[in-house]
């Protein structure tokens, strides 16, 4: 996968994960995968994902995401997880996740253009919007049969 990020980048952040010996580039890429799926999800609800070209708020996020998986399964005691900024900037990145989502933060590409959102768009239509209103949840006095309707359907099977 690794759409928004490298393993060169996780390894620039937190150099100490590429001096120890038991961890792999194959390792650090099952967490950048894992990191990417986080945020393709959150994102997906504005965007298409993976969106193309990455944007560098989506790298960010996605390094912050991954390094704190990989410290909190792999490298640090609870203890020490405790003491380390990074499950704060796992919380600030999910939020800063959920607000793309909602369409509350824009994306940019590396230039400052803002990536329009793709989600939403959309019109939203049922197989009966030719149709009257046939009853009401509020007043059901006001139920009628729409006679053109039962013909459609019927016409159908």
């Amino acid at each position: 996968m690794a759409d928004y990020t490298s393993v060169a980048a996780v390894l620039a952040l937190v150099p100490m994960v590429g001096s120890v010996t038991s961890v792999m580039s194959a390792d650090i890429v099952t967490f950048i995968n894992a990191a990417e799926s986080i945020v393709n999800a959150k994102v997906s609800k504005a965007y298409t994902v993976p969106v193309t070209p990455a944007p560098p708020l989506l790298e960010t996020l996605t390094v912050d995401l991954t390094v704190y998986r990989l410290l909190s399964l792999r490298f640090f005691t609870q203890e020490q997880m405790n003491r380390s900024v990074w499950p704060d900037r796992f919380k600030e990145s999910l939020a800063i996740l959920n607000d793309i989502g909602a369409g509350k933060v824009p994306l940019l590409t590396g230039s400052g253009t803002v990536i329009e959102s793709d989600k939403g768009a959309a019109a939203m239509s049922s197989s009966t919007l030719n149709y009257q209103q046939t009853f009401t949840e509020d007043d059901p006095e006001r139920s009628f049969v729409d006679t053109d309707k039962i013909t459609a359907i019927r016409a159908v099977r």
